[in-house]
């Protein structure tokens, strides 16, 4: 709330990083009339502290810009969508919906800084970790009602998300400098992107080729795990070292020899034989070394990758921070503090 205040108030906000005297991702706000009446408000009314020093960082920083945020659903509704739409809301969040043909509509780039995909909106790759035979359709990806019998209002919410047209608008969107947040299945764009990234969760079937676990070695339908969290990295700048996660047989990934080349890194990851923190998990040894937060730089741009649903129907405020920092990451630039 007072970061997006700050932001739309026009003050300067940064991102000190590790040296920052809060720890990493320290926010600095030079002192101002504007910025002390917004941080005021903000500690009054939600209790966010804020503390004072005697003089101006110096050094490297992430100035945060405003952000122009798409939101993607379908025609009829995404419950994931709708649950994300709430919290942006609440957290007041700049934000359009957007639909189908937006992706695919000229000047993308030039409407957004950042696109949502929230779980089901794009579809989970197979056992191999590739796109699924069904193709990357939307949530409303089986039948489509005939345009006729909408209200015309509605008809430009119709559509589905193809491989042949909409993957390719994504990518020229990330490499021109947008950003792509993926949550849940959504995080196979990362394949049809061809990033270093694969499926953790598989194993070696009898015709020598790799599948996915089945149910009957693997199976978490709603629990909350403990995952370990690099918090120097802006993505998960202050989050402490382990975060819990809800987990619903969330996607979770390998990141491929050839990930540090092509600028794809693990920001928070399964470590040991039993994540468990509270529920019911069957085969929770095979998460151990699985990746649950990723990210790619593609182009000029960045993709970021949430397993889990980290916002689950507005739930696990714990990880909201992880989201919030993906949104303000892909258009923060770096700067050198006098």
């Amino acid at each position: 709330l007072a970061v997006n205040r700050l932001l739309q108030a026009g003050v300067r906000v940064y991102w000190l990083g590790n040296s920052g005297p809060l720890g990493p991702g320290t926010i600095w706000i030079p002192a101002s009339p504007a910025a002390r009446a917004i941080l005021e408000q903000s500690a009054r009314e939600s209790g966010v502290a804020v503390t004072a020093v005697a003089h101006a960082p110096a050094g490297g920083a992430l100035q945060l810009k405003p952000i122009r945020i798409g939101l993607y659903d379908v025609y009829g509704g995404s419950m994931t969508s709708g649950w994300t739409r709430w919290l942006l809301e609440q957290y007041q969040f700049p934000f359009e919906v957007v639909y189908p043909r937006d992706l695919e509509a000229p000047g993308l780039r030039s409407r957004f800084d950042v696109l949502i995909f929230t779980d089901g909106a794009i579809r989970r790759p197979d056992a191999s970790g590739g796109p699924s035979r069904a193709g990357l359709g939307g949530a409303s990806g089986g039948g489509a009602p005939d345009p006729a019998s909408i209200p015309a209002e509605y008809r430009a919410h119709l559509g589905r998300i193809t491989n042949e047209s909409t993957i390719p608008a994504l990518r020229k969107f990330v490499e021109s400098g947008g950003s792509i947040v993926a949550i849940g299945s959504s995080t196979s764009i990362a394949s049809a992107f061809g990033l270093p990234v694969a499926n953790h969760l598989v194993e070696m079937g009898s015709d020598g080729r790799q599948r996915a676990l089945p149910p009957e070695k693997f199976y978490i339908p709603g629990s909350l795990l403990k995952v370990r969290v690099d918090n120097t990295q802006p993505l998960a700048y202050g989050m402490d070292s382990t975060a819990t996660v809800f987990y619903d047989n969330s996607p979770v990934f390998r990141l491929e020899p050839q990930a540090a080349l092509a600028r794809t890194g693990a920001v928070a990851w399964f470590s040991g034989p039993d994540p468990l923190e509270s529920g019911w998990a069957w085969g929770r040894q095979y998460l151990n070394g699985g990746v649950a937060v990723a990210e790619a730089v593609v182009g000029e741009g960045k993709v970021v990758l949430f397993g889990p649903e980290v916002n689950f129907r507005d739930q696990p405020h714990g990880t909201f921070k992880l989201l919030f920092n993906g949104l303000y990451y892909g258009s923060a630039q770096p700067v050198t503090l006098p």
